[in-house]
């Protein structure tokens, strides 16, 4: 099975399957590039109408067996399932042997991108086996290992963390970094763990010792402001608390605020990223309460950047990622009617329009419109394209109709089961991300039933049953259908 083509043609993508892909690996002694992506995915088509249009990235992965695998094709559940990928976009290198060596984040500068790449032909470890000399034998990291440590996508991490490890693991990385960029990246890191690790409800927080002094630091940086974009942009709230006590939160605001903005036009930022800077500034500004009108200033900064992104952005690829940003800005700032205009235009010139609907019926839902968001999940899911996006979009719907109209019964149990065929391999339901949405769906459909409901799903757990029982034994899938059953 040929692997789907990105809209880009600028990399030379192996043609053939993924597991031709590594065995040429292995013969021509190459690292490999896999790139798992999705046509929808904003995210997605913010790499590739960024860092795969790079120059340097083009030349680069020359070196490389760079192997694209588009989630809808037939065999992509199962690989990603192998390969341990949750999410849209996953960029992973392994070494020729087929050993995976890291895994590449989102949302960072594109030169980064450039730099890792660099990085892994001179010489890569396996990111978990860098996470034990961190904790057994730091003497022996190098700088070299904690760049790549700074630079792994712990947002996705698979097995790279040693089990009921400490963030305080990120902080002893910090510690061992002379390079600035890599210490910063490493401790904003840290305090994203711990922040994960407490209580979001908590409602007393004792901010980390030396936190303010190390954060402020980074912010007075431009290089650092913009190496750790990524959390800076989009965590400021979660980190706020641990950071800073009431008396400093204020002053650190003014400058987080103030140093996002300032930064949010450069160059080597793309149009979405450089929206990411407006989040702090609207975050904070309703960090105590969201019930505030967004004063006029405010509103115009917004406005302005939204509009100036929205026309300087042409190409219907690049929109889905820039126009996905500019939505989220919108409903950040309150502006809910001008969010859904933007969405509504887009839908015309969107190659993915489903992916905008289901923005559509969100944005009715938080609204409490519920014919227009149940319309519009449907719409969404009736016209999505690829067997494992139409599984994903048809089991919102579901779940929107038993959170919205949990009434109709019978609607919903058809819907469900009429589900179960949009995946005819018998093993792609069971595998990556068709499992976990089935997963989600099962655990729906277990809350919203009622005893009499009970006998109306039993065609659908038989038929899930029945598919499990053809799984191969010892199979990863049969062990998925273990945990369903």
């Amino acid at each position: 099975m040929k692997n789907a083509e990105p809209e880009t043609h600028t990399i030379g993508w192996y043609q053939g399957t993924v597991e031709e892909a590594f065995a040429s690996a292995k013969k021509e002694n190459k690292p490999i590039f896999l790139y798992w992506g999705a046509v929808w995915c904003p995210p997605c088509q913010e790499i590739k109408h960024t860092v795969f249009n790079s120059r340097r990235f083009i030349r680069q992965s020359e070196a490389f067996v760079p192997v694209y695998l588009d989630g809808d094709t037939t065999t992509a559940q199962l690989l990603g399932e192998k390969f341990g990928v949750k999410g849209y976009p996953t960029m992973i290198i392994f070494n020729s042997s087929g050993t995976e060596l890291t895994r590449i984040p989102g949302g960072i500068d594109v030169s980064i991108y450039n730099d890792i790449l660099a990085l892994s032909q001179e010489t890569l470890s396996p990111t978990s086996e860098l996470v034990l000399r961190v904790l057994n034998a730091p003497d022996t990291i190098t700088e070299k290992n904690l760049k790549q440590l700074a630079f792994y996508s712990w947002g996705q991490e698979h097995n790279a963390l040693p089990d009921n490890y400490s963030p305080n693991l990120f902080l002893q990385m910090s510690e061992l970094a002379a390079d600035k960029v890599s210490r910063a990246r490493l401790y904003m890191q840290y305090l994203y763990a711990v922040a994960e690790a407490n209580d979001s409800k908590a409602t007393t927080i004792t901010p980390l010792d030396g936190a303010y002094e190390e954060v402020v630091l980074i912010l007075k940086s431009d290089t650092l402001v913009l190496a750790c974009w990524d959390s800076l942009a989009y965590s400021s709230t979660k980190l706020l608390p641990y950071i800073a006590g009431k008396e400093q939160q204020a002053e650190l605001i003014t400058i987080w605020q103030k140093r996002l903005l300032e930064l949010s036009t450069q160059d080597s930022l793309s149009t979405a990223e450089q929206l990411g800077g407006l989040f702090p500034t609207l975050d904070f500004y309703f960090f105590e309460d969201d019930s505030r009108s967004l004063d006029l200033e405010t509103k115009n900064v917004v406005l302005n950047a939204t509009q100036l992104a929205d026309t300087a952005t042409t190409n219907s690829f690049a929109r889905q990622s820039v126009v996905n940003q500019i939505n989220h800005v919108l409903q950040s700032a309150h502006l809910n009617s001008e969010a859904k205009i933007l969405l509504l235009n887009e839908l015309e010139r969107s190659k993915s329009p489903y992916y905008f609907m289901s923005s559509l019926a969100a944005l009715a839902e938080k609204q409490d419109n519920i014919e227009e968001s149940i319309e519009w999940y449907k719409k969404a899911y009736d016209s999505s394209v690829g067997a494992a996006t139409r599984f994903q979009w048809g089991a919102n719907y579901v779940a929107a109709v038993i959170r919205l109209q949990p009434k109709r019964e019978e609607h919903i149990i058809a819907s469900a089961t009429s589900l179960l065929s949009e995946i005819e391999n018998k093993s792609n339901i069971f595998a990556g991300r068709n499992f976990r949405t089935l997963k989600k769906l099962t655990k729906n459909l277990e809350k919203w039933q009622t005893q009499e409901q009970l006998a109306s799903l039993g065609y659908f757990r038989n038929t899930v049953n029945q598919r499990c029982s053809q799984q191969d034994a010892d199979s990863i899938t049969a062990l998925n259908c273990a945990s369903i059953i």
